[in-house]
């Protein structure tokens, strides 16, 4: 690559970009170095190789060394899930710097020797308008402030959350059903859980759940040997304690009877 100082300073830049994402303890440091490790440098080393010589438009360079790195992340991420060590930050720093040497080493084969004149082909490139590097700006902080904000978890204050109530068999026995409560809301919340056992008997708990949490009580069922017993699980609210909230049935199969 003698000459071609593009490629040159696009693989220095590939192996100290790897480094600073690999080695320094910084998020935001990592973070720097990692974007155009990721989203410009391998694309741009295998354009240069795709076209050669060929001069291209820097809003298409650029757009082109985008997408294409893009793509390359892709098949990457196939690539190091075959092996053992998979997807890790030390597995992308070696991966990443390795395309972008062999693709700038292809490139400048392409290119072939600088003009004798000494003026490398790497040096002719066009001088960007100023339209094209205010897009090139405003490409680039798009696409830190998406990395950014995916990194950083919103607050979901306007979402709806949930409770599930659910009512089945138990394996262990045929007398007995296992009734839970799961919370998906985003606050702490507190139940009253009222379970009818046929016609004489009922049960209520009180259930406490943080978001997430989940509870499950088993209860036995008084026998029936005439018919099937009638379960009915009902969940109320503390916050609208007179307001059924959900409710679940079922009924449990007739008894076997043995002579």
């Amino acid at each position: 690559m003698r000459g071609q100082r593009d490629l040159q300073w696009a693989c220095l830049a590939a192996v100290a970009c790897a480094l600073v994402a690999a080695l320094v303890p910084l998020e935001a440091v990592r973070l720097i170095a990692a974007l155009p490790l990721a989203l410009f440098l391998p694309g741009y080393a295998v354009i240069a190789a795709a076209f050669g010589s060929s001069e291209l438009a820097p809003p298409k360079r650029l757009a082109l060394s985008v997408a294409t790195s893009l793509s390359l992340l892709a098949l990457g991420t196939f690539v190091l899930n075959i092996f053992p060590f998979g997807l890790t930050t030390a597995s992308w720093a070696v991966l990443l710097p390795l395309i972008v040497i062999a693709a700038c080493r292809g490139a400048a084969v392409r290119r072939g020797r600088p003009a004798v004149s000494g003026e490398s082909r790497s040096a002719s490139l066009p001088r960007p308008a100023f339209a094209s590097v205010a897009l090139g700006a405003l490409a680039l902080a798009i696409t830190v402030a998406a990395v950014a904000l995916a990194q950083k978890p919103l607050p979901a204050d306007d979402a709806v959350g949930f409770t599930a109530l659910w009512m089945l068999p138990t394996d262990s026995r045929e007398d007995a059903v296992a009734v839970g409560v799961t919370s998906s809301q985003h606050h702490p919340t507190s139940y009253r859980l009222e379970v009818s056992l046929g016609k004489n008997q009922s049960k209520t708990y009180r259930v406490h759940l943080d978001p997430g949490e989940e509870r499950a009580i088993e209860l036995a069922v008084p026998p029936r040997p005439g018919g099937r017993t009638h379960v009915v699980a009902s969940l109320y609210r503390k916050a609208e304690p007179q307001k059924l909230y959900r409710r679940v049935t079922s009924w449990l199969p007739r008894q076997k009877t043995f002579p």
